[in-house]
């Protein structure tokens, strides 16, 4: 009876030991998969943008605007300078809007040496009123907007002209530049 007791708790526990026991095939499979679990670490970059404003081929304005953004975050990192302007909307009720810049750039990583980012720049601005054209209608002044979403694949502290957009009422064009750099 003793016997029949070891053999059946022999028995009972032979699974348990095989699947303890580590074979040469399943040790690359077990460390394959713990290499995926490790994240990647997050890298952080500069991100430098300078708009140009462009006439007749001629630079008349230049800005430049800079961030840091980091890898693997999932969020943008973003950028903004405006100025929440008062609009009449119906009589005696006033809504606000803002004119001027966002700039959001969406977890830049490296790919074969290079920099890819996703890209949103809104800019937005007031026209101004000259001899010729009147810039304000009887309902307020008139606002332009120019927007660009783009992917940026660049080469590391080299500046690339990752968009141009003629304006569709005068000679004027925007040039947008990005410039990212690697931060150790």
């Amino acid at each position: 009876m003793k016997s029949l007791c070891k053999l059946i708790v022999v028995l009972g526990l032979m699974p348990a030991m095989f699947a303890q026991s580590k074979t040469a095939s399943d040790q690359p499979a077990k460390k394959d998969a713990a290499e995926q679990d490790v994240k990647q670490p997050d890298s952080f970059y500069k991100l430098t943008f300078t708009i140009f404003e462009l006439e007749d081929g001629k630079r008349t304005n230049q800005r430049e605007y800079s961030m840091i953004s980091r890898s693997n975050d999932g969020r943008p990192a973003s950028l903004r300078s405006s100025t929440r302007v008062p609009i009449y909307a119906e009589e005696k009720k006033i809504q606000y809007i803002d004119a001027g810049l966002d700039i959001r750039c969406f977890a830049p990583r490296e790919i074969g040496g290079k920099i890819a980012a996703n890209c949103e720049v809104n800019i937005s601005n007031f026209v101004v009123a000259d001899v010729n054209n009147e810039a304000r209608t009887a309902a307020g002044p008139v606002m332009r907007t120019t927007n660009a979403n783009t992917w940026a694949f660049l080469t590391a502290g080299k500046p690339m002209v990752i968009s141009t957009i003629d304006d569709v009422n005068s000679k004027k064009r925007i040039q947008i530049e990005m410039t990212a750099t690697r931060i150790d």
